[in-house]
């Protein structure tokens, strides 16, 4: 009836589990009181915060925050970084994930700027398992990829399998068990290479479950098998347990009971070995279905009471329901109607109440994820006021010295003409030539000022872009939310799943216009840094498209990347990929399912030209002459209703401008389009007398 998937969370911290500490509570505030050193008290009331992780929620938070308020006291932005860490674990293990991932974030800045690389990538691992519980997808495969590249960097097997086994837990809970099993077996051939058997095991498990409920149920069973012999050699008692839950599952949809019965029993005996409920409950519950699917109904309805009590015990509703099915079942099976439909009831019951739970839950939740996500663009435009404000700070400060530097000269002038007549002539050429200095001060101001309009005029337009853009996927959310919330006992599980599709998808479409948004903005802003560096394109390129797979997955859009081996380039990595990342996303969005796209690549004159070719719907000649230009820019609608701002576009053209480029396109209407650029090759500018030219910041 039931199968386990073993989930896979990779925990580097040690030093957050210090396990029950030996030392009572009473004398580690003793020592704290009386600690003299803000070293030794943060330590001290780490102990006391771990200590009542799993007794008092209140007080572990209490003093995991006073361990933080010293560590800010005395600076020590390291101590910092692993408290608000410790604050993430910590809400986390009370299931407040939205609260998690505001600490986990906090901790992950200062890792950046500490340039702890190990702890960064832990961290958005972290993260990418909260938003996991927080059903944001695709904000938890984004912060699963981002610590995968850090670990590949690294060169940290461990983490890297890890990831896999996460990405393939989040494709198979969406029930995409081809893409997942991708990842368990890349994840299982870095544990078989390392020696880590525990993770062997579990990928077996992984795999075996992902075959069988695509019904290879011979495969799936030899890699249950495998899973028990690792999982004895390292005596995790557990693991065999659940190996053997799933085979008896197995066998009871081939029909084979004996050999099912064999091996729930043989479950059964470890989970009371190990006292683990939750797992006696619901072995039970599958020996309870072996027996009605067997016709031994009695047999059946005795062992879905033994499992419904302890189900009972441990509050776990969903046991509680599928026993009262299985109760419905044997009942009916011996022709006790009354009771069969008394069960029947109960189960439905239960049925409609986890429902209910669940969508108010995910509610909950989803409202937690939009404070949290509100938090941060509050944070954001703080960051932005400041920057402003220390922008004109400095303009004021260059300004009061230079009046100084005026009226120093000024006075000297002066002192000059009273003492010195004699110099009366070279004096007033001295001023005359200052007077031209001014005035060409003055001309330049004025140019200065000219442009600072022109932006102005510029920002003005580009605003309106985003505003109008902005609008129409808030207003779908806020929208379809409304309807679920005002009918959500009237709607129907497949019309409300139709309508957090709607949601989610113009989720995604505002976070890709802000993220746009927030590129552009630090680009103009002067703060978006350019650091060239040497790239291989095509691992680069093979990174983007890892990254919009799913994209091109759900239009059923193929990806060709041609690009040629041994291609470096002398480009920002940063803004390299969202070059890539927006030209091969607006392909994906014109171009209709089972399309084809083309990546080729060609290197002439110490420049490389790179190419994406659609199959798509293609660009009229009169939107051709506008696509670069924001003054005239409007978006168009995808082959899928797609929305865009266009953004992307521009942001492209500048970014390869910046790297001494070019960008154009080629197309016609109904065959498709070809957008290619130029970027110059590591070589070429390596050699180049010009480089200096090419360092320079954006």
């Amino acid at each position: 009836m039931r199968k386990i998937v073993v989930f896979f969370l990779f925990y580097i911290f040690s030093s957050i589990l210090y396990g029950q500490d030996s030392t009572s509570i009473k004398s580690l505030k003793a020592e704290l009181y009386n600690a003299s050193v803000d070293s030794t008290k943060i330590s001290i009331a780490l102990k006391i915060a771990d200590t009542y992780l799993k007794q008092e929620n209140d007080s572990s938070l209490f003093f995991y925050n006073k361990a933080l308020e010293t560590a800010k006291n005395i600076n020590d932005q390291k101590k910092i970084a692993d408290i608000l860490f410790y604050l993430g674990y910590s809400y986390e293990f009370f299931n407040e994930h939205n609260l998690a991932i505001q600490n986990y974030k906090e901790a992950r800045l200062l890792y950046i700027e500490l340039k702890d690389s190990l702890k960064e990538a832990m961290t958005n691992n972290y993260i990418g398992f909260c938003y996991t519980h927080l059903y944001n997808e695709s904000k938890a495969i984004d912060f699963y990829l981002k610590s995968l590249s850090i670990y590949k960097k690294l060169k940290n097997d461990i983490g890297i399998a890890n990831n896999y086994t996460d990405i393939g837990n989040l494709y198979y809970a969406q029930e995409n068990f081809k893409v997942a099993e991708g990842y368990y077996n890349d994840a299982f051939e870095i544990y078989k290479r390392i020696g880590d058997k525990f993770g062997e095991a579990s990928s077996y498990t992984n795999l075996g479950n992902t075959n069988i409920d695509e019904k290879n149920f011979n495969k799936g069973l030899e890699f249950f098998k495998k899973s028990i012999v690792l999982y004895k050699e390292i005596d995790d008692l557990a693991g065999i347990a659940i190996a053997y839950n799933n085979i008896g599952d197995t066998y009871i949809k081939l029909k084979e009971f004996k050999k099912s019965k064999s091996y729930f029993s043989k479950a059964l005996e470890l989970a009371n070995e190990i006292k683990d409920q939750d797992l006696r409950s619901l072995v039970l519950l599958n020996i309870s279905d072996l027996y009605n699917n067997s016709g031994n109904f009695k047999e059946a309805i005795k062992k879905a009471n033994e499992s419904n009590k302890i189900a009972n015990e441990i509050g776990n509703l969903e046991y509680q329901g599928l026993n009262f099915l299985n109760l419905s079942v044997a009942y009916d099976g011996l022709g006790n109607f009354k009771e069969a439909l008394n069960y029947y009831k109960k189960y439905t019951t239960s049925k409609d109440s986890l429902i209910k739970i669940d969508g108010n839950k995910k509610i909950q939740l989803f409202n937690a994820l939009n404070k949290l996500e509100e938090k941060e663009l509050t944070i954001n435009n703080l960051a932005a006021e400041n920057e402003i404000t220390q922008l004109k700070y400095d303009n004021e400060k260059k300004l009061i010295y230079f009046l100084i530097g005026a009226v120093v000269i000024f006075a000297f002038l002066i002192i000059l003409f009273i003492y010195e007549q004699e110099s009366k002539k070279k004096a007033y050429n001295l001023l005359e030539f200052k007077n031209y200095q001014i005035s060409k001060l003055n001309n330049e101001m004025q140019e200065q000022r000219d442009v600072l309009k022109q932006m102005n005029i510029t920002k003005d337009k580009f605003f309106s872009i985003i505003a109008h853009d902005l609008k129409n996927p808030f207003n779908s959310i806020k929208g379809f939310t409304e309807l679920l919330i005002e009918n959500i006992n009237e709607y129907t599980e497949e019309k409300q799943l139709k309508f957090l599709k709607v949601v989610k998808g113009s989720t995604v479409k505002a976070s890709s216009l802000l993220n746009n948004l927030l590129i552009w903005a630090n680009s103009q802003s002067g703060n978006l840094k350019f650091n060239p560096q040497k790239i291989d394109l095509k691992v680069e390129l093979a990174n983007v498209i890892s990254f919009l797979e799913i994209q091109a997955f759900n239009k059923d859009i193929k990806i060709a990347n041609k690009i040629q081996d041994n291609i470096f380039l002398y480009a920002d990595d940063n803004m390299l990929s969202t070059i890539l990342r927006n030209l091969i996303s607006n392909a994906i969005k014109f171009t209709q399912s089972e399309g084809r796209i083309e990546i080729i690549s060609n290197t002439k004159n110490g420049f490389t030209k790179i190419s994406i070719k659609d199959s798509g719907i293609g660009i009229s000649e009169e939107n051709l002459k506008n696509l670069f230009n924001i003054e005239t820019k409007k978006s168009t609608l995808g082959t899928s209703n797609e929305q865009g701002s266009g953004l992307g576009l521009i942001l492209c053209k500048e970014f390869v401008e910046r790297h001494g480029g070019e960008i154009f396109v080629e197309s016609e209407l109904t065959l498709g389009s070809t957008f290619s650029f130029t970027l110059p090759n590591w070589e070429k500018a390596n050699q180049s007398n010009n480089i200096k030219k090419l360092t320079l910041n954006v």
